[in-house]
């Protein structure tokens, strides 16, 4: 089988190997799957860039989300499950989620542990399924950690990225009322067709003014974050007592400043969420979440470039300029 390996920390063209190697059999409580795609996420690009850690081993298959067919099972592993459409999740992850494992989905067949692999409803693509382990598990996480949004108003910040435009459909299955920021009018598009309610440009006027414009002083509920330091300042103006936030990056400053007393006075409630060291519960309800959706057709992952597993790195080096609108999958 052909897969995609990382031999070192540096740039995609200098550490991603594709090779022919033998196809593995599934152990205790592993299925094998026939993969059909690969997501391509932000966190496994700083991974092989090395802004997470040093290699553990000399070569180590990449990816941690994709989608496909279990061809075989192994022991412990029921029957039934052969010929099943799945989609992975944490897969090129150690155990606690916090390190790189020695798996990964960007091959033609995967080896992965049975739990790692959730049923793919029948109307969902494989596609699909390659945008869902970490863009919309982060953020199903990042939405509703405080507890449900029906009747609330939440702020999606990055509304047109990959887990800002799944938030977005989660948000208005669950009942909110939505309020996005896009950095353009092609972004703003997207935004709205997911269903936001309103859809700021935060390039064309100060975002606080024009918050407070849209939804008034202590208007949001709560905040599905982008980049907690770029918003950090104004939470104490936009979000109500007892408000929430649940932040997955913070780009513009890796170590930001927190308002400690202006935000303390409002009680509001910051939640970093980090998807792969997630709790098993919380991975249950997203992945119950996620599936239902995914049924009745109230989220479709946005997918904007598709590669061949040959343009691993063309691929990486994509989602490292930043520019996608939705996610980036290798597709077999």
């Amino acid at each position: 089988m052909k897969a995609v390996f990382n031999t070192a920390r540096g740039t995609a063209r200098d550490t991603l190997t594709l090779k022919q190697v033998g196809t593995p059999l599934p152990g205790a409580g592993e299925v094998l799957v026939a993969m059909r795609t690969s997501g391509v996420n932000p966190s496994d690009v700083k991974l092989r860039s090395g802004a997470q850690g040093p290699m553990i081993a000399d070569q180590v298959l990449i990816h941690n989300d994709g989608a496909g067919v279990i061809e075989a099972v192994g022991e412990g592993v029921g029957p039934a499950r052969v010929g099943q459409r799945v989609w992975l999740y944490n897969v090129n992850r150690s155990a606690d989620g916090l390190g790189q494992g020695p798996l990964g989905t960007a091959a033609e067949y995967a080896i992965v542990p049975a739990h790692l692999a959730v049923e793919l409803p029948e109307p969902a693509s494989f596609d699909a399924g390659a945008c869902l382990g970490v863009p919309a598990m982060t953020a199903h996480r990042a939405l509703l950690w405080a507890g449900p949004v029906a009747g609330k108003t939440v702020l999606v910040t990055g509304g047109a990225g990959a887990v800002g435009h799944s938030a977005i459909q989660i948000a208005k299955a669950k009942g909110a009322r939505v309020v996005a920021t896009v950095s353009g009018e092609a972004k703003a598009e997207i935004a709205r067709d997911a269903g936001a309610d309103d859809v700021l440009n935060y390039k064309s006027a100060p975002l606080v003014d024009q918050l407070l414009d849209v939804v008034g002083t202590g208007g949001i509920d709560h905040v599905v974050d982008v980049d907690i330091a770029a918003h950090v300042d104004i939470y104490p103006q936009i979000l109500t007592l007892n408000g929430s936030v649940g932040a997955y990056a913070s780009a513009s400053d890796l170590t930001p400043a927190l308002p400690f007393y202006p935000l303390a006075f409002r009680n509001i409630q910051l939640q970093p969420v980090f998807v792969y060291s997630m709790s098993d519960a919380a991975k249950a309800e997203a992945i119950a979440d996620i599936n239902a959706l995914l049924s009745s057709g109230q989220l479709t992952p946005r997918i904007d470039r598709t590669f061949a597993l040959e343009d691993v790195a063309v691929a990486h080096e994509t989602v490292e300029a930043g520019s996608l609108m939705g996610n980036a999958i290798l597709r077999f």
